[in-house]
């Protein structure tokens, strides 16, 4: 295997288990809700606390991962993951759940800078199509998660669960850490913390970065909603069982699997490496996606595996498109710094989206949190169709002042 093929193999198994209990934790929903009699809200804030202790990191794992390399920040989020999953079942209470929670999203933050920067290095062409693979972990992690995390917990509970995504996390990010090494070019960074610093300053002020961290914002949105509350949708809703929920779940992953792959080649091959437009469509699939959830009744069970599968393709497959796009932005020496802050405001509000869609559930229903999700996703449209715009007119008014 090539170089650059074998650094895509290493880092999507390192994003694979990282994700199985940040993507498939939703499998647990039922088990959680049953062993801390929760209230949707209260569930919500579990998914909630990953996503508050991401946002607090990811921007400084990101200037750690351009200073330090993106080979040690695999083997230290691998590390503080693997802790957290370790303690959460030591305590059965709920706020010790919430709070190892918190230090498991800290792990998980520097997990996509630093794999976003090795394929940034190490993949001159088809780099919306590496990244998309690269990004398959995501999903592929929350499919593992999906089919074996409720198996496990039904065999050993809840702790058996746990320890068995620890062992899960803990593998293969040893894998990456000691199969990986750095292309050469970026290697042994020479920036000083300074100089990155004041990179990123620039940076935020790029509408590129704005306006498709806008959009993913609202995407994120709907994707923690699939994570959280599908089962749950499944149960109370169709009135499926557990196993037949875990299945829908686990649909919608695979899904996202093959859509980020999908997108990925439709941007770079067929679009000619057009981020936007992509994001746009992806925005109104997952749109159609929840109003399908928010129709279901009772009973409808191939319904509720197409809008679930269909959620995965958009609302879990706009993430390779994501990672492209400011690694670009940002360039070899700043990609982990583009994608930090990027990712420092999805994380915020991975953090909202949750508990404020649980609560509109518990105030109202399913039907009506699902609903006011879709229309949110459909807003998701305007910031990269702003963004292309603006980026044509900017592009006429050269070629007008070079004519």
């Amino acid at each position: 295997m090539s170089g650059r093929w074998r650094v895509l193999a290493l880092m999507t198994a390192a994003q694979a288990g990282a994700s199985v209990v940040q993507q498939a934790l939703g499998a647990l929903s039922p088990h959680l809700v049953e062993t801390f009699a929760l209230s949707k809200a209260q569930l919500g804030v579990v998914f909630t606390a990953m996503f508050v202790g991401a946002m607090c990191c990811t921007g400084i794992s990101g200037v750690l991962t351009d200073r330090w390399g993106e080979r040690v920040m695999v083997l230290a989020a691998g590390a503080v993951m693997t802790l957290a999953l370790v303690l959460a079942p030591l305590v059965p209470a709920y706020p010790w759940l919430v709070a190892t929670m918190v230090l498991f999203g800290a792990g998980y933050a520097a997990s996509t800078p630093a794999g976003g920067r090795a394929i940034l290095a190490w993949f001159d062409r088809d780099r919306g199509v590496a990244m998309g693979i690269r990004q398959t972990g995501v999903p592929l992690g929350g499919l593992i998660g999906a089919l074996s995390l409720p198996v496990v917990a039904s065999f050993a509970g809840l702790r058996g669960a746990f320890f068995f995504a620890a062992v899960l996390v803990a593998v293969p990010s040893v894998i990456a850490y000691f199969g990986y090494r750095e292309a050469r070019e970026v290697s042994a960074p020479s920036m000083t913390l300074a100089s990155v610093a004041r990179g990123m300053r620039v940076l935020v002020r790029d509408p590129r970065l704005l306006a498709v961290t806008s959009t993913c914002m609202i995407l994120v949105a709907a994707q923690l909603a699939m994570n959280a509350f599908v089962t749950i949708t499944a149960v109370t809703v169709v009135g499926t069982s557990a196993q037949v929920a875990a299945l829908a779940f686990a649909s919608a992953h695979a899904a996202a699997t093959i859509a980020r792959l999908g997108w990925g080649y439709v941007s770079d091959r067929l679009l000619g490496g057009e981020r936007l437009v992509p994001l746009a469509a992806i925005s109104i699939v997952a749109a159609c996606a929840m109003g399908g959830l928010a129709l279901l009744q009772r009973g409808e069970v191939v319904p509720l595996f197409i809008a679930s599968a269909l959620l995965g393709c958009s609302g879990a497959g706009w993430n390779g498109l994501f990672a492209t796009a400011l690694a670009e932005v940002g360039g070899a020496e700043r990609a982990a710094s583009a994608l930090g802050l990027g990712l420092t405001a999805i994380f915020a509000a991975s953090a909202v989206a949750p508990t404020a869609f649980g609560a509109l559930a518990d105030a109202s229903s399913l039907h009506v949190a699902w609903g006011v999700t879709s229309a949110l996703a459909l807003a998701g449209v305007a910031p990269v169709l702003w963004l292309r715009v603006h980026l044509g007119a900017a592009a006429r008014r050269s070629a007008t002042g070079e004519g």
